[in-house]
């Protein structure tokens, strides 16, 4: 606003020298004086100010920008995003939520990294967990031991191991929680965790082998057409096609 105001009085001035110099003599030492000092600060105090106004006009533009971004991840339920999935506490999620849901390939490694946080789980009365892994004897199950170049026997025995460290996992809780757990009819795009108001998603590479993978955490509400709601109906429907192989209730 002090730059407008000072660029508005050096056009005033240059206006006001103009007039003067109209009551000067022609070509004498005021007149052209007066003519050269008004010209200059006419066309610094309009240009500077055309100048500050495009400025301004862009930072508007960047504003209104930002908050269209703003906007639009608040409308996502995006909550945070992490470069390395590695780096989530799932520990707070395990042992708060009423309902847990993970949809993994294996997942071996994430339940053998979890499994105490499992356990405590299993401890708690009215909890809900549900797994849903790839079919070891699925057609999906193949190409996903060659995309993470091991033999499909491997993969198979993978999977294997990971319902059976499950299940000893939950004969050592308190039994307290239910459990089961699903073979999918088709094959994930992606991991997710979904809880009754949160949603966590790591999406998979496409080329082989293994790498550095981001993490997106959404909140959302029942009703709320998010991207978490959206996701929560495709688990709907992957629970109503996949094969319940594990059915265990809390006592």
């Amino acid at each position: 606003m002090k730059n407008y105001i000072i660029f508005s009085v050096l056009i005033i001035i240059g206006l006001t020298l103009l007039l003067l110099q109209t009551k000067a003599l022609p070509n004498s030492f005021w007149y052209n004086t007066l003519g050269n000092v008004s010209n200059t600060m006419l066309v610094g105090g309009t240009l500077s100010l055309l100048y500050n106004l495009l400025i301004k006009k862009d930072d508007e533009n960047n504003l209104m920008q930002m908050l269209r971004i703003s906007f639009s991840v608040h409308d996502s339920g995006l909550k945070q995003i992490l470069t390395n999935s590695a780096d989530y506490r799932f520990s707070d999620l395990l042992g708060s939520a009423e309902l847990f849901v993970a949809v993994m390939n294996d997942g071996l490694r994430w339940i053998g990294n979890h499994s105490p946080d499992i356990e405590q789980r299993f401890n708690r009365k009215g909890s809900m967990t549900e797994f849903f892994f790839v079919d070891p004897q699925g057609v999906f199950c193949d190409p996903l031991a060659k995309k993470t170049d091991v033999t499909l026997a491997h993969l198979q025995q993978k999977i294997d191991q990971t319902i059976s460290l499950i299940n000893s996992t939950y004969d050592r809780s308190q039994k307290q929680g239910s459990l089961r757990v699903y073979y999918l009819k088709n094959y994930p795009t992606q991991s997710i965790f979904l809880t009754e108001d949160r949603i966590i998603v790591t999406p998979y590479q496409i080329a082989s082998g293994r790498n550095i993978i981001p993490l997106f955490e959404y909140e959302y509400k029942v009703g709320n057409k998010s991207i978490g709601y959206h996701i929560s109906n495709d688990i709907e429907n992957v629970r109503r096609e996949s094969q319940l192989i594990v059915d265990k209730r809390g006592v």
